[in-house]
């Protein structure tokens, strides 16, 4: 009978033992200002041991970053926006406020939103999706100079392009912005071609004027048309500072990421897709500033004013998937471009 009893202790003090040193599952969280004010570059995050700040040599063919931000953009390493795995899937609790709802929003609700998601807010893994292309939101391809107070153009936005028709491949992006005072009158294009089963050329330049309204390009020719003809242009540059692709005809685009270098680019016809569109990456973080379904609403108040939407986001990255809120655009100075994220594994 003592010898039972001696086993039965031994088998407690081994059970007490094993609550007592089994060390608990640690769910890494972190909040991180970011500085993606750069107009030609994104900052990259990995979400990982808390949080990391990343500088990868080369993005488009690193794995070790999960998100991207430039600006108002967000990025996942995975489908179209990286050579990783990550997906998303957007929670949308927010997604169909309205404008008014959405500058009423306080941080404090914001956070509230935030803490409320738990393990059992993750979907099935089909629910999750990987970046794509759409079309660009913001018009990527000029920006607005503080100094000079008017527009000019961005030539770290760049694309590689189908060329209608079959008739080959380019890259191209708008290298000047002529403005009349707040009319744009005039752009200069940069672009180099490839013929099929051939190599990217030198850099060639086509001035396009807008005075006479829309402005048609084909690459082939290397020269604007006013009207177009048929299927022989590419790419339609127009007064109110929109860019549109001749679908019709087969031409799409991919955008390049900033760290790629557009005079030592090799290849033009080797994207993973091309999009009927000036194209952006997206996927679960919408490219889009117009409404509540993405991170940020833009203008609500006609004050230039980016509004978070305090929208939660679920990342999957491997086997770990993490909660992400965007809850800010503005450093402490109020400085745009600093979007600030908070995020905890769930699993």
């Amino acid at each position: 009978m003592n010898k039972l009893i001696a086993i039965l202790a031994a088998v407690a003090l081994a059970s007490c033992e094993s609550e007592v040193t089994a060390p608990e599952e640690v769910f890494e969280e972190g909040e991180l200002a970011i500085d993606a004010s750069l107009p030609v570059g994104f900052a990259y995050l990995s979400l990982a041991e808390g949080g990391t700040l990343l500088s990868p040599t080369d993005p488009v063919t690193s794995a070790d970053w999960h998100m991207g931000f430039r600006r108002f953009l967000v990025r996942l390493n995975g489908g179209v926006g990286g050579p990783g795995t990550v997906s998303a899937v957007n929670l949308g609790n927010n997604a169909n406020a309205s404008s008014d709802a959405i500058v009423a929003l306080s941080p404090e609700a914001g956070a509230a939103a935030f803490q409320a998601v738990t393990e059992a807010n993750i979907p099935d893994a089909s629910a999750f999706v990987e970046d794509g292309l759409a079309p660009d939101p913001g018009a990527s391809w000029f920006r607005f100079d503080g100094r000079t107070r008017t527009l000019v153009a961005n030539p770290g936005a760049t694309w590689k392009m189908r060329e209608g028709s079959g008739r080959g491949h380019a890259v191209f992006r708008v290298s000047e912005l002529e403005m009349q005072g707040q009319r744009p009158i005039g752009l200069t294009l940069e672009y180099r071609r490839q013929d099929p089963g051939g190599a990217l050329g030198a850099v060639e330049t086509v001035d396009v004027s807008l005075a006479r309204g829309p402005a048609f390009v084909d690459f082939q020719q290397g020269s604007p048309d006013h009207p177009p003809q048929g299927c022989a242009w590419d790419l339609a540059a127009t007064p109110d500072l929109t860019i549109e692709i001749n679908a019709s005809c087969g031409a799409g685009t991919f955008p390049m990421d900033p760290s790629e270098d557009f005079a030592a680019l090799q290849h033009a016809d080797d994207a993973p897709e091309y999009g009927g569109f000036l194209s952006v990456i997206s996927g679960a973080f919408p490219a889009t500033v117009s409404d509540a379904s993405g991170v940020f609403w833009y203008n609500i108040q006609e004050n230039s004013r980016m509004w978070p939407t305090y929208n939660v986001f679920l990342v999957r990255a491997e086997e770990e998937v993490y909660k992400v809120q965007i809850f800010d655009y503005y450093d402490a100075a109020g400085t745009s471009g600093h979007p600030s994220v908070r995020f905890q594994r769930l699993r």
